[in-house]
């Protein structure tokens, strides 16, 4: 079988499709009877110019002529073209559908962008692929024409995190002086879909009331929409604790936040899956977690759960962890990730892809 992986331009900035592509190819890659390309094209300039390039380029003769001996196509990041030639089956990921349920987390351009990509993938694409079955479910509520088309397979863990050796330290001049054991972590892009508000009320509270005097709160990322909002909300009087925002911080300074902080924050009021559940079960790290589907569809027991606008119940768990009542559990942690296995992601995935060019001998020109 014949496969390309097209990340939709996402590898080049480090997003989690990028990550999600990547491993995805190599697991199917290493299936036996399975070669497996990545798609390699590049475009220079703003990446909002990038990306109307790419868009111009998947509807060109030119890429239907260099996908027209495959038998897979695999869109990891929405988009795909208008047609496909006759007998290569199409795939799309769909990782959410924030542009439909909290388009207010988006800005509107991009939101308007996604949800029209979407419907395009549900109308044309041969396969649909989900990171959850929370987000399978609400695919097929909103779009139940495509059911018999959307499978549910949950990505892999990112291994090595933990196995980092890590520096005294860090290379992020935000995160000098953070003592080991004594700061909250959260890592992702910082922006409305993270509700961070929840998590920097939660820390000042617990600040107010003099239980995290000797602790932190890291946020770790890059910015995105919104995130002026909660740089603000960080230094209003009285100014309570130590808030850093790191920015984006490197591989060996991210191994060293997991392995070394109390307590990973994940306060999302939506997710596709949230592959920090699993990088904190890999380290061992306590999980605080908001109470949302697919959260509780990854994690399960793993971690502590609060109402995803509550900062109040979160600030209790805070504490918990402050006066050492929270402690992962490892045993748990194996047996989740367990359930999270690249190979079996890879396995599953190209036993779809089998299933449909069983069953229907001719397709494409879609």
């Amino acid at each position: 079988m014949k496969i390309l992986i097209d990340d939709g331009l996402q590898a080049s900035v480090g997003t989690g499709i990028g990550n999600y592509a990547k491993y995805l190819a190599e697991g199917l890659a290493a299936l036996p009877d399975t070669v497996v390309m990545r798609e390699d094209f590049a475009a220079a300039g703003p990446r909002r110019r990038a990306r109307l390039v790419y868009l111009r380029y998947l509807d060109s003769a030119a890429y239907r002529r260099k996908i027209a001996d495959l038998d897979v196509v695999h869109y990891a990041n929405y988009a795909m073209p208008r047609k496909m030639p006759q007998n290569v089956l199409a795939a799309v990921t769909v990782h959410d559908l924030t542009a439909f349920c909290h388009p207010e987390t988006l800005p509107r351009a991009y939101a308007i962008y996604n949800r029209i990509m979407i419907r395009r993938a549900v109308k044309r694409a041969d396969l649909l692929f989900t990171v959850s079955e929370a987000i399978r479910q609400e695919l097929i509520a909103r779009f139940p024409k495509a059911k018999d088309k959307v499978v549910a397979v949950h990505p892999g863990y990112y291994e090595g995190t933990a196995d980092t050796v890590v520096a005294e330290d860090y290379e992020n001049s935000a995160l000098t002086g953070l003592k080991k054991g004594k700061f909250f972590l959260f890592m992702g892009t910082v922006e409305r879909r993270k509700n961070l508000g929840v998590l920097i009320e939660a820390y000042r509270r617990l600040c107010e009331a003099g239980d995290g005097d000797d602790f932190s709160l890291v946020i770790a990322g890059r910015d995105g929409f919104g995130a002026e909002v909660y740089h603000q909300m960080a230094k209003k009087p009285p100014v309570l604790g130590d808030i850093r925002f790191a920015g984006y911080v490197s591989a060996a300074d991210c191994a060293k936040l997991y392995q070394e902080a109390a307590a990973f924050v994940f306060p999302s009021i939506y997710e596709g899956f949230g592959s920090p559940q699993t990088e904190c079960m890999v380290c061992g790290l306590p999980l605080l977690l908001s109470d949302i589907p697919t959260n509780r569809e990854v994690s399960e027991d793993y971690g502590w759960y609060f109402p995803p606008h509550d900062a109040e119940k979160l600030s209790e768990l805070m504490a918990n962890v402050v006066d050492g009542r929270m402690v992962a559990d490892g045993e748990l942690a194996r047996e989740r990730l367990a359930h999270f296995r690249w190979s079996d992601a890879a396995g599953k995935t190209r036993h779809a892809y089998e299933i449909y060019l069983k069953i229907h001998p001719v397709y494409g020109d879609n």
